[in-house]
């Protein structure tokens, strides 16, 4: 047998070896991670209140940071406004 086909049966077993462990590990993992989290469970209610207070304090900071960034606006504005204008003799 030529050694160059001797070597090219070597690589393909290790190449079909190697795919299908890749395919055995992934299946192992996905069937892992399906059996960790059923989505048929229901909901805790308890989860469900702690979701709403949670998007309601994120809605509150998204306000304030929104009254802050106004405030920061509104403060740059008038140093531009201070700085074009000419300076008063004294």
């Amino acid at each position: 047998m030529d050694p160059d086909v001797a070597n090219f049966a070597v690589v393909a077993a290790i190449i079909v070896g190697m795919v299908a462990s890749l395919v055995a590990i992934g299946l192992w993992g996905f069937r892992g991670v399906k059996r960790r989290s059923p989505a048929h469970e229901a909901a805790n209610p308890l989860y469900e209140q702690r979701l709403d207070q949670i998007q309601q304090s994120v809605d509150a900071i998204a306000v304030e940071v929104e009254r802050i960034a106004e405030a920061q606006r509104f403060s740059a504005k008038l140093l531009a406004e201070r700085a074009d204008a000419p300076a008063l003799p004294r």
